[in-house]
């Protein structure tokens, strides 16, 4: 229920406002090094607290190693890591007990769990949940940087700003901005949008780009394992993340096919696209050219406007008003988790191929 992968599989434990977060990656080869400086980057990047933007939440986040690491190489068993939670406050959340946030997934977590529900800061349905998946990940990308494979994700546009400047070359680059929209501009007009935000009592959402350079031809499976239903899967297990596309995506509806088409050419030695309308994939196979795809983050549903609800118990209407430590912004801190998120999803492939 909790898994993701099919090569190597994740499995993630734990919840919000319990004592550990934590998690497995079962099938991972022997004698991997396991860069925990590397890991604790990619950890830090994702760490609440660490802006104006973010929730203020103080936790360290630094990984605890307790099973499939010996002398700082993988061992073959599946390898397991804690994170200790401590900066966590149950009494927040005694009032939406009954009273479930519009948007949020309190109500269909008591449809389907009951009064035993683990609801305290949203339970395992909590952003905080996506710490091992960026773990994993920030693993994986390792391995791949070691392959030349390049991850770069950024947001793109939020609310009505929309970057129009070229992308992102390099995959850190985006952490120099304040807001990780890679524009001088743009970022310090987001910034201060936030702020705003922060300052009403709301929430904003936005649209996140991913480009994959230097993947291996032919990854993939026609249909139910195609490069698209696998990425696909793993990013709609980030709460919030409510859409995807992929290279064009949604414009392809007002084009021509003589418009959408990526016509072939050969530079001698390999055959490349001249656009890449369709992301670098072809009938959920890899063709060697970037894939690309956008998502969409909706607002964070915790808000402290109030809003109009439902008492589970009595089913009287009621009104919540969000109280305590949430993100305004979810994007900000889920462009680490998308980045390394995709670099899991990419290793998997590959070595469902054995390519590396």
């Amino acid at each position: 229920m909790f898994s993701l992968g099919n090569e190597i599989r994740l499995t993630v434990f734990g919840s919000s406002h319990g004592p550990y977060i934590g998690g497995t990656v079962d099938g991972l080869p022997a004698g991997i090094k396991i860069n925990g400086e590397f890991i604790q980057k990619w950890l830090d990047r994702r760490r609440p607290g660490q802006s104006l933007i973010t929730t203020q939440r103080n936790e360290e986040d630094t990984m605890d190693i307790i099973a499939g690491c010996r002398k700082g190489f993988s061992d073959g068993s599946p390898f397991t890591f804690l994170f200790k939670n401590k900066d966590y406050i149950d009494r927040h959340y005694d009032d939406l007990r009954d009273n479930p946030r519009p948007g949020h997934a309190d109500l269909t977590m008591f449809y389907k769990y009951g009064e035993y529900r683990n609801y305290e800061g949203g339970g395992f349905f909590s952003g905080r949940m996506t710490l091992p998946l960026v773990a994993a990940g920030a693993l994986a990308m390792d391995i791949l940087n070691g392959y030349g494979i390049k991850i770069i994700t950024y947001i793109k546009s939020a609310g009505d700003i929309t970057m129009k400047s070229s992308p992102p070359s390099e995959p850190d680059e985006v952490y120099s901005y304040r807001t990780r929209l890679p524009d001088k501009d743009l970022d310090k007009l987001l910034y201060d949008k936030v702020l705003k935000i922060i300052k009403d009592g709301d929430s904003l959402g936005s649209i996140i780009r991913t480009s994959v350079y230097n993947l291996p031809k032919g990854l993939g499976e026609p249909f139910f394992d195609s490069v698209e239903s696998e990425i696909s899967k793993a990013m709609f297990s980030i709460p919030g993340l409510k859409g995807i596309e992929f290279g064009a995506g949604f414009h392809l509806g007002s084009m021509t096919g003589s418009e959408a088409n990526d016509e072939f050419y050969t530079d001698g030695k390999t055959i490349m696209t001249r656009t890449n309308n369709s992301g670098g994939i072809l009938g959920g196979i890899t063709n060697g050219m970037p894939v690309e795809f956008n998502v969409v983050m909706k607002p964070a549903s915790s808000i402290r406007i109030a809003q109009k609800s439902v008492n589970i118990s009595t089913l009287e209407p009621s009104e919540v008003r969000v109280t305590g430590r949430h993100d305004p912004f979810i994007s900000f801190r889920a462009v680490p988790v998308i980045q390394t998120l995709t670099a899991f999803v990419m290793l998997d492939l590959i070595l469902s191929r054995k390519k590396l």
